[in-house]
């Protein structure tokens, strides 16, 4: 089956991917310093050993945040193949393949010999009628 992509269903630019990824990145520094300042406060006001656990999990956020920025939106939707990139038939019965491609082969020739004839009756249209005083130049 071919598939087409509309403008809608193509992925962001590289400009836009980029960007959207710097925000992930900045909102997840951000909320490692949550993290820290949390850990201060919980340090400060109760003097217990759970202020340990926001100052490990702003010690992970790092880690965590690279891997999904460079990870990036590619889905696998995301995949646009060139203009002229193979495609694969859906029919499975090869006599059904054999007829689209001599249907496609048909339809190739026939608009090889429209051309063909169109530049055959230009052609003669121009020796009939044409203008000839620049082909020889002034005598």
């Amino acid at each position: 089956m071919k598939s087409t992509h509309s403008i809608t269903t193509l992925p962001d630019s590289p400009e836009q991917d980029r960007a959207h990824r710097l925000s992930r990145y900045v909102w997840q520094m951000a909320l490692r310093v949550v993290f820290f300042i949390g850990a201060v406060v919980v340090w400060s006001i109760w003097h217990t050993w759970l202020a340990v656990i926001p100052i490990v999990l702003a010690g992970v956020i790092p880690w965590v945040a690279v891997i999904v920025a460079n990870a990036g939106n590619h889905a696998e939707s995301d995949i646009v193949r060139p203009a002229g990139a193979i495609e694969l038939y859906d029919a499975v019965d090869p006599r059904l393949r054999e007829q689209q491609e001599d249907a496609r082969a048909e339809a190739y020739r026939a608009e090889q010999d429209r051309l063909r004839e169109q530049a055959q009756d230009a052609q003669e249209e121009w020796q009939r009628h044409g203008d000839r005083s620049n082909v020889w130049g002034r005598r």
